[in-house]
């Protein structure tokens, strides 16, 4: 069965109720007040069934102190029923009802000329004239009329046909998961907490979970109803009742959302597109407190529009919302903007991206990234995205702004896209450009440093990019064999130092190999090897050819560099002197190889990390 919520607008007294009555048999007047006032001051709702199709009515407040209601209700509504009075015509509310209406997207079904039994049949066609001229810059211009009576019941039976005809209006916006606004809070006895809405996004059953937005508290599903019956599921677009476990009705309010895990967040900063209304009497400024208008909920927020000053009358820019306190939304979603004095509607603002960071205006890489998820291109987003972000974009904020899941994302960017690692996405391009950047980046240093053997990994990365793609570069390039990685060091495959050394270094580089030969386990320290600034990096290469070994002395704070010839020797002493399990302490190593502390203690941590000795207490032993 298929369904479809409608939103019932125009001026008060024009008759909504009543016809919504004479359509459904269903009183949309609950609250005493209501009856007592003969005005609605809340939605009311009722249903008509067409077969397989029911259409659900949403009876809007007309009165121009009810606007939040009514936004309230056209929440999830995908088509409007605009109910004019045939004898009054267009009043001022009828035509904000339209603006809002238009302005949150909603499709603009049909117009009940209500009344119909005040108009002689002589004068309807003038007076449809008069109503068409009076709605021609509205998004009713070209919409279906039928008069219509609730009182001697004419045109009921053609508004009903007219009616039936909504089911087939697309579905609205929605997230990839259950989104459910509460318009309606109260207690079943013997049942507990009951909450209200239209269902957005996907279905609902017994037993499910949802995050009460405003706590982050995870609330599960007792009963499901759909217009007052009981079911096994409720679909998107269904008026439905949730009757809730665990959770008091003081501890959830109208305003409220319950969504699926993971379909929202809440968020200070809401990404959007604003839409002026060509009837405002003023233009929108940078930095304006507006009261917005989402779902069923309103919060004041502050405007940073980020590619002008302000947005005229019939004008439409980017900008950021500013909230005081955390909000939960879609991608996707729309929402109404309105002065707070005098309170006026100035126009309205889809979301774009509801987890939005802070930004500042004129960012143009934001813009570039909004632009393409305003026109819903993912190629276009994921790649502005990346740019925005130095380089890669995470794939749950490319669903996010994408209106998607990550595994659609995944499965639809393919070609020309790279997943740099488990979650994070790159284009091909970028993630060429990283790696052949990074070689020229090392080749420079090389180039500058001929005699050094190796990079430190920090002075080749590029800043500017995302530390991800300058990863993902060089776990490409080692993959390739084109570098050489090493823990915090890198070096190209092709960089040899020895190629590029003078006879001069190499006669250096000799006698500081023989010097340290020469001193066995007791060699002359660094200061005092080091006498020519490029000493260090030919013992750098003495390091790197195996022919030298550094050791560290932690408690004295000092290196220590040893001959390779004499580390060998080292092990065969002890080898010798203690053989097979034979355990042996630092004192005794000490006096076996003749040095002293400051030699024996780094040789045997040397020896531990080697695998030569294992500790063992205060002894150790060979391996």
């Amino acid at each position: 069965m298929t369904s479809c919520p409608v939103i019932v607008i125009g001026h008060v007294d024009h008759g909504k109720t009543s016809l919504v009555r004479a359509l459904t048999g269903i009183d949309t007047d609950r609250l005493p007040e209501e009856k007592a006032r003969g005005l609605s001051i809340t939605a009311g709702y009722a249903y008509r069934q067409f077969g397989d199709a029911v259409i659900d009515l949403i009876d809007a407040p007309g009165h121009e102190s009810f606007i939040r209601a009514m936004v309230s209700g056209a929440s999830g509504a995908r088509a409007a029923i605009l109910v004019l009075s045939a004898s009054e015509g267009v009043q001022p509310q009828t035509l904000e009802h339209i603006q809002i209406v238009e302005t949150l997207g909603i499709h603009p079904g049909l117009i009940a000329l209500t009344k119909a039994d005040l108009v002689p049949s002589a004068e309807r066609e003038r007076r449809m004239a008069d109503l068409r001229a009076s709605l021609a810059g509205t998004c009713f211009r070209d919409t279906p009329m039928v008069f219509c009576s609730a009182l001697s019941s004419e045109g009921l039976e053609e508004l009903g046909f007219a009616l039936a005809d909504l089911a087939r209006v697309p579905t609205a916006s929605a997230p990839p998961g259950a989104f459910f606004a509460i318009d309606r809070v109260f207690v079943s006895e013997g049942h507990g907490t009951v909450v209200t809405g239209t269902l957005l996004g996907g279905a609902l059953k017994p037993e499910d979970e949802l995050v009460l937005a405003s706590t982050g508290e995870t609330v599960a599903i007792r009963r499901v109803q759909v217009r007052g019956n009981d079911v096994a599921e409720a679909r998107d677009g269904e008026r439905t009742a949730l009757n809730l476990r665990g959770i008091a009705s003081g501890d959830i309010k109208p305003g409220d959302v319950l969504h699926a895990p993971g379909v929202c967040s809440r968020s200070l900063n809401l990404d959007v597109t604003i839409s002026i209304l060509a009837e405002a009497d003023r233009s929108l400024r940078h930095m304006e407190n507006v009261r917005t208008l989402y779902a069923t909920s309103q919060a004041v927020a502050t405007v940073r529009l980020m590619d002008a000053k302000q947005i005229e009358p019939g004008g439409m820019g980017f900008a950021q919302l500013r909230f005081a306190t955390p909000v939960a939304a879609f991608a996707g979603q729309r929402a109404i903007l309105r002065s707070l004095s005098p309170q006026q509607t100035l126009g309205g603002a889809v979301i774009l991206d509801p987890a939005a960071a802070p930004v500042k205006s004129g960012k143009a890489l934001r813009i570039a990234t909004l632009k393409a998820a305003e026109q819903r291109d993912l190629r276009a987003l994921a790649a502005a995205l990346a740019d925005e972000y130095t380089g890669s974009a995470r794939l749950p904020d490319i669903a996010r702004l994408a209106r998607s899941t990550v595994s659609d994302v995944r499965a639809c960017l393919g070609h020309g896209f790279v997943e740099i690692t488990d979650g994070i996405l790159s284009t091909a391009a970028a993630a060429r450009l990283a790696e052949e950047d990074y070689m020229a980046r090392l080749a420079a240093y090389h180039m500058a440093n001929p005699l050094k053997a190796r990079a430190l990994r920090s002075d080749v990365r590029d800043t500017r990019l995302a530390p991800a793609l300058t990863d993902h570069a060089e776990t490409t390039l080692v993959a390739g064999g084109v570098i050489r990685m090493t823990g915090a060091y890198v070096a190209l495959a092709a960089h040899t130092p020895s190629h590029h050394l003078t006879p001069e270094q190499k006669a250096r580089m000799d006698s500081v190999a023989g010097e340290l030969k020469s001193g066995g386990l007791a060699p002359t320290g660094l200061e005092m090897l080091m006498r020519a600034s490029v000493d260090a990096d030919l013992i750098e290469l003495l390091i790197e050819a195996g022919t030298v070994v550094r050791l560290f002395n932690v408690s004295l704070k000092q290196t220590i560099l040893l001959h390779a010839e004499a580390v060998i020797e080292a092990e065969q002493a002890l080898k010798a002197s203690f053989p097979g399990d034979a355990a042996f302490t630092t004192g005794e190593a000490r006096a076996a190889l003749k040095t002293s502390r400051k030699f024996i203690v780094p040789l045997l941590e040397h020896f531990d990390s080697a695998g030569i000795t294992r500790r063992k207490g205060d002894t150790r032993y060979l391996v």
